[in-house]
């Protein structure tokens, strides 16, 4: 019998109820936090966090996956305090900081000739699918079931539909806006297809390339657990959309820095027409940026379609990806290698006691960004979103989140979500990880068994 922690949150739950009395449903974005279980932070440090009762944890959501090297890193830190301090935090003119950002994503992103920046990767995607419609003078993006790309109207379409007859066939899904509030006409601009499967792409495009601006594409999927592309692929992706007209956009946001110093594209040889980057480029400022070829980005450059924003290139924000920039091409030969290692050594640890405990379980990622499934029966590997919340059990997934909370482990408890590592994990936080998730599943198994 494995006994369950109990920890004193009695200061984060008044601490929550208060917020909900000014904040709607006690957060500014999406629900984060599993109702039962709220923490609120009082302060943070490298890999750990502190909640307001001053029970720590060993952080693996890292501000949903900005910090790249930790909670306020020295390097980041000093820089903002500097820029602030002795030149100021908002200009909205041109200044240094531009190219020397901007320098720094073209050498370490081939296929970006010019860029703009902006606050968010939502920001970033709407920019990108507008300068895709204005260059091809086409409407429709294909977009990919289990893919988040932002919570606009635009792309907030077929993110996590229902399964069954409402959402089409696994093949030709339907239109289906994940918020209520977004039009039908809007989302009608969206053309969803299942993820990995190249002969649904092509019959699409082969039909509809003349009214298809771009393809927009998670290079792996990162919001759908973690769902990696496919041997081919992506080369298969890139070679339909160059023969049939269409612009190819990446979304980085998750995956731009992370998995490689120039990002997905990097990792896996491809190079798209426009990518957009968020996340690890502001160390958690909210900064972002979209670019790609001088030829599609030309229309930025001549200000022929819209793209603004009172706080876009904020000196503030620029000097934070400034370092965060700075430490990557700095430390690009051994802190890919040493955090690829550790991620591999974690899921396949977390996989290991997963199983033993008589859970069906896979581990799926790259490096320092993966997810463990749990679901029912064997299964070599997910490839789309219907495979994968066919076979998941989410409420295996989120009692282990809780068992793993109160032995201060804490990870995104959503099973569609991920696993982030940044610079400051070590072997011991992994060894420690390990052994707190084999006496969390246990106790799981206590009340939910394998079947």
């Amino acid at each position: 019998m494995t006994a369950t922690p109990t920890r004193d949150t009695h200061r984060s739950v008044e601490m929550f109820e208060r917020i909900k009395r000014s904040i709607a449903g006690g957060e500014s974005s999406y629900a984060r936090l599993r109702s039962g279980i709220e923490l609120c932070i009082e302060r943070t440090d490298g890999a750990r966090m502190w909640d307001v009762d001053g029970n720590e944890y060993l952080d693996y959501c890292l501000g949903y996956g900005p910090l790249f090297f930790g909670h306020h890193p020295r390097e980041v830190v000093d820089a903002v305090v500097e820029q602030i301090t002795n030149r100021g935090y908002h200009f909205s003119f041109p200044h240094r900081l531009d190219y020397e950002v901007g320098e720094r994503i073209q050498r370490l992103v081939p296929s970006v000739d010019l860029l703009r920046f902006t606050c968010s990767g939502t920001e970033s995607t709407m920019a990108a699918m507008r300068l895709a419609r204005a260059y091809t003078g086409k409407d429709r993006i294909i977009k990919f079931e289990g893919a988040y790309h932002g919570w606009s109207d635009l792309h907030y379409i077929n993110y996590h539909p229902p399964l069954g007859p409402v959402a089409g066939t696994a093949q030709a899904p339907r239109v289906l806006p994940d918020s209520p509030g977004i039009p039908q006409a809007v989302a009608e601009t969206i053309i969803p297809l299942p993820f990995n499967d190249l002969e649904a792409l092509e019959r699409t495009l082969s039909r509809r390339s003349f009214e298809i601006a771009a393809v927009l594409i998670e290079p792996l999927l990162a919001n759908c657990g973690i769902i990696p592309p496919l041997p081919g692929y992506l080369e298969g992706v890139r070679r339909l959309t160059e023969a049939h007209g269409v612009l190819l956009i990446f979304d980085e946001v998750m995956t731009g820095f992370r998995i490689a110093p120039g990002g997905a594209q990097e990792y896996y040889g491809i190079r798209p027409d426009i990518s957009t980057f968020a996340k690890v480029l502001g160390g958690g400022f909210p900064v972002a940026c979209f670019g790609g070829t001088a030829e599609v980005m030309r229309l930025e450059a001549n200000n022929e379609v819209m793209h603004g924003g009172t706080y876009t290139a904020n000196p503030m924000v620029l000097a934070a990806a400034n370092a965060v920039l700075a430490r990557i091409e700095r430390e690009r030969d051994t802190l890919y290698p040493r955090l690829f290692q550790l991620g591999d050594r974690l899921r396949t640890g977390l996989v290991r006691v997963i199983r033993e405990a008589g859970y069906a379980c896979i581990g799926q990622g790259v490096g320092p960004l993966f997810q463990v499934f749990i679901g029912r029966g064997p299964v070599e590997r997910l490839t789309d979103y219907r495979s994968a919340m066919a076979w998941v059990r989410p409420e295996v997934y989120s009692a282990w989140h809780e068992q793993m909370q109160q032995r201060g482990i804490y990870f995104h408890p959503g099973q569609l979500e991920r696993w982030f590592l940044c610079s400051e994990h070590t072997e011991a936080d992994i060894d420690a990880t390990i052994d707190a998730a084999a006496e969390s599943i246990r106790a799981v198994a206590q009340g939910l068994p394998p079947d």
